[in-house]
């Protein structure tokens, strides 16, 4: 018989290590049969399983895999579903008015029409008790059960401000992206600043503001959402003043600063907020 090949190990192996209950893994993945229905899924070796959430899984082509993961006690599963070809239709090109979408910390996101969407704030409005979570969790006994519950409660209450900012993303695109109005009534063209998100974090005074609106996730479902409802995206140089430039004459004012929420135009004086100024300016930019 031929000689097995060694390992790169050379010391001696010692006693095995079992794996730890209380480190699982925490997800798993299928393949083989499996079976969706409204509000049940059935998988290999475990079965019929019900669903939470009701009517989110396709019912209809061939899934290939399927996917359970944990997430503060709560277990979740996704399916991939396989697609017939020819199924997949490309979405009719939106023929609306051009937006521009300027991001910010006081508002979410202003829009060039004159809609504005609110900053839920996620962070700053549970950071009193994120804080105190995360005291009671310190101070628990290492290895205890009550050290296990309140680490269980600490990441639920991150989980908790993770949807609710989610949450505010995905209204506020759906509705300016538009995909179920008619194409007249859905913007052809939306305008985003291509912000420098890393740089602007090294600002230790508006890191955690900056961090709590999720910008560069907006910026991530904005362009899938948009070219699934036929909707075209520009995004704008970084080093574009749209923010310093009067929207009605051109003026760039040089001294604007941060704390100026009014853009005064010295040169035409016109009046304007500062975010709703900077959205006529990127709406401009794809004309």
């Amino acid at each position: 018989m031929p000689a097995q090949k060694g390992g790169a190990w050379k010391g001696s192996c010692g006693y095995p290590r079992f794996k730890s209950r209380k480190k699982a893994i925490g997800g798993a993945r299928f393949t083989g049969s499996i079976r969706v229905s409204a509000g049940a899924i059935q998988l290999p070796r475990l079965g019929m399983l019900r669903l939470k959430e009701h009517g989110y899984f396709p019912l209809g082509g061939k899934i290939s895999s399927a996917t359970i993961r944990e997430q503060t006690g709560r277990w979740y599963v996704s399916i991939c579903v396989h697609e017939q070809a020819g199924e997949a239709k490309d979405p009719q090109r939106a023929t609306g008015d051009v937006i521009g979408v300027d991001l910010g910390i006081k508002w979410l996101a202003t829009l060039s029409d004159g809609r504005t969407f609110e900053n839920p704030k996620a962070l700053r409005k549970k950071i009193t008790m994120l804080k105190r979570l995360s005291r009671r969790q310190s101070r628990k006994a290492k290895g205890s059960r009550n050290r296990q519950k309140a680490k269980l409660r600490l990441s639920r209450m991150h989980a908790r401000i993770a949807n609710v900012r989610q949450d505010a993303l995905h209204q506020a695109i759906a509705q300016i992206v538009a995909r179920t109005k008619p194409d007249q009534e859905r913007p052809r063209v939306i305008v985003l600043e291509d912000l420098n998100i890393a740089g602007m974090l090294k600002n230790r005074r508006l890191a955690r503001a900056i961090a709590d609106v999720g910008m560069y996730e907006f910026k991530r479902q904005m362009l899938y959402k948009a070219e699934q409802a036929g909707v075209k995206v520009l995004l704008a140089s970084r080093w574009e003043p749209s923010s310093k430039t009067c929207s009605w004459c051109g003026w760039i004012n040089e001294a604007l600063t941060l704390s100026d929420r009014v853009f005064v135009c010295l040169e035409c004086g016109s009046v304007q907020d500062r975010d709703a100024n900077a959205a006529n300016n990127l709406a401009a930019l794809a004309q």
